[in-house]
């Protein structure tokens, strides 16, 4: 009995060992979560505008297209952020408008050599000239006016056989393109420019007369005065403007009283008038003077900023 027992154990021992198997492979893991969406974008910067005249013309693939008129380029817009200045419906859902200095539904430019022109989307392209000039496109000077360097337009006088300026000089530009010094009493005139011209030292009135015209010489002066009268009085109040003093300007000179500047001091304004000649030196050079009941002539530093006159070659 005791042999069977070691038998059977060892028979239950073999069969479990017989009928043991590998486990089945167990089920897949679930995908892990989607990382997190990255930050959106920012918004580009907007175009700035194009120059020179804009036609609006609607674009299928583009919406609203502005379009230069020498086709150098596009800028495109949407119809909500449209510049609508100066514009007008054109009927396609944007705007049509011309930029200054050009006019009518082409935006054609304009000519205005000296004036201004009645531009905008219903304008004309007409002219207005400034002040001197005539002509459809205001490039003509009108007789009786001479012009400086910059262009700009001065009234002039026969007197004798000589033509001159009949206002004062008001250019900061010499004739040939560099700039000078316009010294101006705006103490005594906020405007003193507009309404007296410009004070010079010598060196530069001899540059600010444009070509055709020189600074008028003493022998010059001279023959102004002896036309102008046969005593000082008369001299003086034929050359004076008539809203100075006894002034009449018989001679068209319509001299002003814009005084003169010595130093660092502006004087003699409202009562007296120096007009430099070409006549003088390094040193000194000669003037002519216009006070309340003379006129004459002498000569001073060249560092002293008068008015100045030209004459005609």
């Amino acid at each position: 009995m005791k042999k069977c027992k070691v038998l059977v154990s060892a028979m239950l021992t073999l069969a479990l060992t017989a009928c043991g198997g590998a486990g089945e492979q167990g089920p897949e893991g679930k995908q892990g979560p989607q990382g997190l969406k990255g930050d959106a974008g920012s918004d580009g910067q907007p175009g700035s505008d194009g120059e020179g005249c804009y036609v609006v013309k609607k674009d299928a693939d583009h919406g609203i297209v502005i379009c230069p008129a020498d086709g150098s380029s596009y800028v495109i817009y949407s119809p909500e952020n449209l510049p609508k200045a100066n514009g007008l419906p054109n009927g396609n859902g944007g705007y049509l408008y011309c930029n200054a200095g050009y006019f009518g539904e082409s935006c054609t430019a304009c000519t205005c050599e000296r004036g201004t022109c009645n531009d905008g989307l219903n304008g004309s392209g007409e002219c207005s000239c400034s002040r001197g000039y005539t002509g459809k496109d205001c490039s003509v000077l009108a007789l009786g006016y001479m012009a400086d360097t910059n262009g700009t337009a001065y009234k002039t006088t026969i007197i004798g056989e000589q033509i001159w300026m009949a206002e004062n000089m008001a250019s900061d530009t010499a004739t040939d393109g560099s700039s000078i010094t316009c010294y101006a009493n705006t103490d005594a005139d906020p405007d003193f420019v507009e309404h007296y011209g410009c004070l010079y030292n010598w060196e530069d009135a001899m540059k600010v007369c444009p070509k055709g015209w020189h600074l008028p010489t003493q022998t010059n002066f001279d023959g102004l005065l002896n036309i102008a009268g046969d005593n000082a009085q008369n001299k003086t109040d034929n050359l004076r403007s008539a809203t100075w003093l006894n002034g009449n300007d018989s001679l068209g000179f319509n001299a002003l009283p814009a005084g003169d500047k010595l130093s660092t001091n502006y004087l003699h304004f409202g009562t007296g008038a120096r007009f430099w000649s070409a006549t003088g030196n390094t040193t000194l050079a000669f003037y002519l003077g216009l006070g309340p009941n003379n006129a004459y002539m002498d000569r001073t530093g060249v560092e002293a900023a008068f008015s100045v006159r030209c004459i005609k070659d």
